[in-house]
């Protein structure tokens, strides 16, 4: 009994932070900023702020999100990037578990607001990367190089878990 109960509770956490990566990935990608936009969604969903805000705590996991041709499993991180070589980044998250992600002519990546390319990556950037996990190595959809980096996000990290 103790063993569905805890399977049930793990789902829910499991769709609870799925949830709040897909209402948060839209928020972040976003290529036109507005000051209006956000206010008046706000005004129609006062909750969504808040759930978008706790969503964005989240340094590194997997989601199953509804897309339009059905479910994917979507890999997430934010964080430092630590390395570039040979179409590979390596990122560290503030609790030190570093992921390496493949990149390709299909890798989107923004650059404080603008359209960049992966080669325009520096070390020591703060970076948000998106994309899918195929049979054991990540690929990077998206890499995001935020104008603003939260304050939290640069602080020194624990130990490695790789």
């Amino acid at each position: 009994m103790n063993k569905k109960i805890l399977g049930g509770v793990s789902a829910l956490a499991v769709g609870v932070v799925g949830t709040g990566v897909y209402l948060a990935v839209p928020a972040v990608a976003s290529s036109s900023p507005s000051t209006t936009a956000p206010a008046k969604a706000a005004e129609r969903h006062p909750g969504k702020r808040v759930r978008a805000a706790r969503a964005a705590r989240g340094i590194h996991g997997e989601a199953t999100v509804r897309t339009k041709k059905g479910f994917a499993q979507v890999d997430w991180q934010r964080g430092t990037l630590t390395a570039t070589s040979g179409g590979t980044l390596s990122v560290r998250s503030a609790d030190g578990v570093t992921w390496q992600w493949k990149t390709d002519g299909n890798t989107k990546v923004r650059k404080g607001g603008a359209k960049s390319t992966v080669a325009n990556l520096a070390t020591g950037d703060f970076v948000v990367v998106l994309g899918r996990d195929a049979s054991g190595a990540r690929t990077a959809k998206r890499v995001i190089v935020p104008k603003k980096v939260p304050a939290r996000a640069t602080a020194s990290p624990g130990p490695s878990h790789s």
